[in-house]
Formats: C-alpha cells, sequence, structure tokens
C-alpha cells in the first residue's frame, strides 16, 4: 500500500470520526484544506482524497461557493462497511450517535424473514454450507466464526440483496456482550433444513433477543 493511500485512509478514519461522534454536527463546515494539511501534516492531494472518499459514503457534501460541509444525517452510508468500522473504532457517548441499537432493530427486522425464505429456498449446497458453519463455530465460537455461519445463514435465503446486509450484522455483533447462542444456531439450521419457516423464524429470534 502507497505512502499517499495509508495517510488517505488514516485521515479519512479521523475525519469521519468527528462526524460520526457529533464532534463536527451536521452542516458544520470544514476547514480550509491548508489548514487541515498542517494539522495532519500531509499534503493537500492526501486531504483530497480522503474528503472524496467521505464524500462517496455521503458523509460530507462539497457545494459550490460554500466549500465543503458535513451532510445531513439521512445521506450518511450508514451500512457501509467502512463507516460501520470507523464507529465501532469511536468512543460515543452521545447517545444520538450511538447506533448500537439501531443496528439491533434492523437484525430483528430482517432475519426472521431471511429464515422463513431461507427455509422454503435451501437447496442441498446451502443447507451443507450452513451444517459446515455450524459445526466450525461450535468448535471454535468466536466472531469470525460466528460472522461465516451468519453468512451462510444468508446466502440460503436466496436473496442478494441480503448479502449487503452483513456488514451491519457485523457491526451489531460487535456490540454483543453476550455468549454466542450456539443452541439456537442450531435449532435455527435443522430448522432451515427440515423447511419448517415458523421454526426457523423463533430460532433467529431466539438468537438475537439473547445478545
Amino acid at each position: 500500500m502507497s505512502n499517499v493511500v495509508r495517510h488517505t485512509d488514516r485521515v479519512a478514519a479521523l475525519l469521519a470520526a468527528r462526524i460520526l461522534s457529533g464532534t463536527w454536527a451536521e452542516g458544520d463546515k470544514f476547514p480550509p484544506d491548508t489548514e487541515l494539511c498542517a494539522e495532519f501534516n500531509v499534503s493537500r492531494t492526501v486531504i483530497r482524497e480522503a474528503l472524496r472518499l467521505l464524500g462517496g459514503k455521503g458523509l460530507i457534501e462539497a457545494v459550490p461557493r460554500r466549500g465543503t460541509h458535513v451532510a445531513n444525517r439521512q445521506n450518511w452510508a450508514l451500512w457501509d462497511a467502512d463507516v460501520l468500522n470507523w464507529l465501532n473504532n469511536n468512543d460515543i457517548s452521545d447517545k444520538k450517535y450511538d447506533l448500537s441499537s439501531d443496528a439491533l432493530d434492523m437484525r430483528l427486522a430482517l432475519e426472521p424473514t431471511l429464515a422463513a425464505l431461507a427455509a422454503a429456498r435451501a437447496d442441498t449446497d446451502a443447507n451443507a454450507a450452513l451444517q459446515e458453519a455450524l459445526r466450525a463455530v461450535q468448535q471454535t465460537p468466536d466472531t469470525a466464526h460466528e460472522q461465516a455461519f451468519l453468512e451462510a445463514f444468508y446466502r440460503a435465503a436466496g436473496n442478494d440483496f441480503a448479502i449487503a446486509a452483513l456488514p451491519l450484522t457485523a457491526f451489531a455483533l460487535s456490540h454483543r456482550a453476550t455468549a454466542l447462542p450456539l443452541e439456537a444456531y442450531r435449532r435455527l439450521t435443522a430448522a432451515i433444513a427440515q423447511k419448517d419457516g415458523a421454526g426457523a423464524r423463533q430460532a433467529v429470534l431466539q438468537a438475537i433477543l439473547s445478545a
């Protein structure tokens, strides 16, 4: 990775932290490039690339003759993996900017439907992948294996849009303080294999609500 890319990623993360924590509020104007260059000890190219990165994720917007401002929250790409990673790396005390409970809400809205779809659609390969992922997370109950299990579950639903939600799910998992719900995952896997939609929905709800 080039020095420019490393510096760009570092500066983008630091600027994003100020936005996502509420230090810089919606509508606040960014300091001039020269000031940012001096603060972070980087070139104007790095600053411009960092701002381009933040703009692509909806965190900032440039208005002709008005400069660069923090964008409205409704424009933030909160499902983006980088944005979720930046959120995870911030110590956010303001409840307005703590989105962990919102992420849990989205899992509750999404996963019961995916469970029913998986029970209806999962083929032999999908069931085999899910069972293999279950065995792996049972043997090594850590976050990485849990995420792999949930990816197999999402894929079993046969809906490509569901895969886009995996970064949000990973973000929600990172905020859980309880043990992995292995028994609920076992029941979910069995219900999908048995094409038991109601059982699959119940099992996934148990898994989420145990967080």
